[in-house]
């Protein structure tokens, strides 16, 4: 039997301390604890966060892939799993670790309440579509936060067209929507607003000529050509030399693992890919 530790996490709201009991699994307090001592040993709070971030990945290499992780409550909830992973969840907890100002079990609240600012939009979990489910939309929130900043354009993007409908023309493939279609409209809503902004992409037959551009530590969107999808995988940028790799969790390999190609050569032989957005740390 699995025990559940549950940590009062305390928000600041206009003066008064709101309370909420986060479930954490003796499994993942033992990945954490496990991770403290890493960090220590990399002296992770004297680096720059963008230098933090492949470290932190690193960690997990290995860590079994698992996609449905954040389907499991009957409401939406903050669900903190640290044992296996999707592309997203493992790019979430990376991230909401490497802007930890501490790194020691006193930093855990802090770690939650970076999780949910990155998971969820303006960092409130108001229910399903409050979650960032398309990583184009996931990306626009993370620079409105100052988490990230779209630097596509100056790394040599184009101008990159999104029509997202993928979800809610698929909707009898997400259980939420099945449970709750006043949730539909409320994604048609979204996906709305993200074919209002302006992107762009690097298309993938340009990623070798701007290689030196990308940076170690930057975030890593794969564009697709997917009907109604704007990205398919995601993942951070490792430099070896002038030459980008991809640490992500991996479908196909089953867990956490660093490409074995570089970047343009690992995306070459997926035809649906198309290319790459990029996000930075500043």
């Amino acid at each position: 039997m699995k025990k559940i530790f549950w940590l009062i996490l305390g928000v600041w709201m206009g003066g008064i301390i709101e309370l909420k009991a986060v479930p954490l699994q003796t499994a993942d307090s033992s990945v954490l604890a496990a991770f403290w001592d890493y960090a220590r040993m990399q002296n992770l709070a004297h680096l720059p966060v963008n230098e933090r971030i492949p470290l932190i990945g690193t960690f997990f290499l290995g860590k079994p892939y698992q996609s449905g992780t954040l389907e499991k409550g009957s409401q939406e909830e903050l669900i903190v799993d640290l044992r296996e992973f999707d592309c997203v969840t493992f790019l979430e907890n990376t991230l909401a670790l490497a802007f930890l100002e501490r790194y020691d079990a006193a930093a855990v609240p802090l770690f939650l309440d970076n999780l949910k600012k990155i998971r969820y939009r303006n960092g409130k979990i108001e229910g399903y579509t409050s979650r960032l489910h398309y990583s184009s939309d996931w990306l626009y929130e993370m620079q409105r936060q100052g988490f990230l900043e779209d630097v596509t354009r100056e790394c040599g993007g184009i101008h990159f067209p999104i029509d997202v409908f993928f979800m809610t023309k698929n909707a009898c493939r997400y259980p939420a929507f099945e449970k709750d279609s006043l949730l539909i409209f409320q994604m048609e809503q979204i996906e709305t607003a993200i074919g209002k902004r302006k992107y762009f992409y690097i298309p993938k037959k340009d990623i070798g000529k701007i290689q030196e551009k990308i940076q170690e530590g930057d975030i890593v969107l794969l564009t697709t050509d997917i009907k109604g999808l704007d990205t398919s995988h995601v993942g951070i940028a490792v430099k070896k030399g002038e030459k980008t790799y991809l640490l992500h969790a991996s479908s196909s390999a089953g867990k956490v693992v660093l490409s074995a190609l570089p970047l343009s050569e690992y995306m070459e032989k997926i035809p649906s890919q198309t290319g790459i957005m990029l996000g930075r740390v500043r």
